[in-house]
């Protein structure tokens, strides 16, 4: 259940990114509104290793479909976002809106930067950023869609851990027994 709600929830969230993208027509300044919840499953602890990579692959797929992208790679990179966060062990990841903003943040310009020169490298010309051969138009661009998700990721992670918190099973007993 808990699976099939983090996908739906997925496939909405790329619904409403698509829709803002057609009002509000920023090229290259999108935030990738799926990130923060890889790094989210990345540092919960009731989220297997195993899970967690099936499902962060997932919403890297919806993405790649979405996005028109080359086939897997926002797959690669939302994988490899969750299993950095899982490695490093970000316990201090909860302390508030403040890290999380600044966390995700590093996280989405490093993404960023490895979506750029993936496409670079196997893309030849055809570059989702806008690349022109100008470095400071790259790493604007690069920043803004980080600076983006970065604002956007506490009211992600709120809804991602209360969507978590009311789909865990509830434990239901009786007195205590003696």
């Amino acid at each position: 259940m808990r699976v099939l709600a983090f996908t739906g929830g997925c496939f909405l969230l790329l619904v409403l990114q698509s829709a803002l993208g057609i009002l509000f027509p920023v090229t290259g300044w999108s935030p990738n509104l799926l990130l923060p919840l890889a790094i989210y499953l990345g540092v919960i602890p009731s989220v297997s290793l195993v899970r967690g990579a099936l499902l962060a692959f997932a919403a890297g797929y919806l993405l790649d479909l979405f996005s028109g992208n080359g086939f897997g790679l926002m797959t690669l990179i939302l994988l490899a976002s969750f299993l950095i966060s899982r490695v490093s062990g970000l316990n201090l990841f909860m302390r508030g809106p403040l890290f999380q903003v600044g966390l995700t943040f590093v996280f989405a310009t490093l993404a960023g930067g490895a979506a750029l020169s993936l496409q670079a490298i196997f893309g030849g010309a055809q570059l989702a950023f806008g690349w022109d051969g100008d470095a400071w138009l790259t790493a604007r661009t690069v920043s803004a869609g980080a600076a983006l998700t970065a604002v956007f990721s506490p009211f992600l992670y709120g809804g991602a851990r209360r969507m978590d918190f009311a789909l865990q099973p509830r434990r239901t007993g009786g007195g205590a027994a003696l």
